[in-house]
């Protein structure tokens, strides 16, 4: 009899539509679950009652910053910022602080294995 695992929960923030319906694309394939919206204050309103086995978060995100959602994540549910792995064109930009906190950063344009290997590290770290 084939052992039956929980599917883990993913959150996809990401205010670029063709890259959210990737990455939750790629994510569902690896046997997530996943939901996405496009802004950090969406992410911040799921966030207060859903709890997320993996979170991938675009550093620039309009109306509230993926930096500000990892503070939010940081209060709320601190045992997940370990599970963010944080994207961006701009990886300079991420604050050192939340840099030694998350999982891992995805500079984009990214590679899909890549995206694949690092929620795998991510769930692994996590565990």
């Amino acid at each position: 009899m084939q052992e039956r695992r929980r599917a883990y929960r993913a959150l996809v923030v990401e205010d670029d539509q063709p890259t959210l319906r990737l990455v939750k694309n790629v994510l569902e394939r690896e046997g997530f679950s996943v939901e996405g919206v496009r802004d950090g204050q969406a992410a911040i309103r799921l966030l207060e009652t859903v709890a997320y086995d993996l979170l991938i978060i675009d550093l620039m995100l309009p109306l509230v910053n993926g930096d500000q959602v990892v503070s939010f994540l940081e209060q709320h549910q601190p045992e997940s910022v370990r599970r963010v792995i944080m994207t961006t064109a701009s990886p300079r930009m991420i604050n050192c602080d939340v840099l030694q906190r998350i999982c891992r950063v995805l500079e984009k344009p990214f590679d899909i294995d890549r995206l694949i290997l690092y929620a795998r590290e991510c769930m692994d770290d996590a565990a």
